[in-house]
């Protein structure tokens, strides 16, 4: 499927209210509602949309620490970042969490209630049989810009 400029408009109007109606979603992007929810569904179908979810406004659940964790292997075989990747996904305290090619093998997103917990989940993860010989913890002071989308437009540009 390639996308042209009526499914890019569908996804940007999904990126930024995806509880949008059907018959809202078609008027934005001047289709008739069949057709827009045959175009919706075939995004979802091939893969473009992978999911619908609510943003979380943390900070009225209650006591937060964010931090970033930059994580060093020891070593660098194919199963090392496996076991490490299986590790990361059973953990919810983990948010998010990349594999670079950097001074450094992973950078992980915490979100944790306090300082306590994040030195448990430091100290879970140091003495666990997966492989980090260094971790390197940064508390977020203040998310100047969260995620409210990726730029789209900007990607597919000529």
């Amino acid at each position: 499927m390639k996308l042209d400029r009526i499914n890019l408009n569908i996804l940007a109007c999904l990126q930024e209210n995806a509880r949008i109606t059907n018959q809202d979603l078609a008027e934005k992007v001047n289709l008739s509602p069949s057709a827009c929810l045959t175009r919706t569904r075939r995004l979802e179908a091939e893969g473009y949309i992978t999911r619908y979810r609510a943003d979380v406004a943390l900070d009225r659940v209650g006591p937060v620490l964010s931090a970033f964790m930059e994580v060093t292997l020891e070593s660098h075989f194919p199963n090392d970042f496996k076991k490490f990747d299986a590790y990361i996904a059973q953990k919810k305290e983990i948010v998010s969490g990349f594999m670079l090619g950097a001074s450094f093998d992973y950078l992980l997103r915490v979100v944790v209630r306090d300082m306590a917990q994040l030195r448990r989940l430091s100290d879970e993860m140091l003495g666990a049989d997966i492989g980090v010989i260094k971790l390197h913890t940064l508390p977020v002071l203040e998310d100047c810009k969260v995620f409210s989308g990726y730029p789209l437009e900007a990607l597919l540009a000529d």
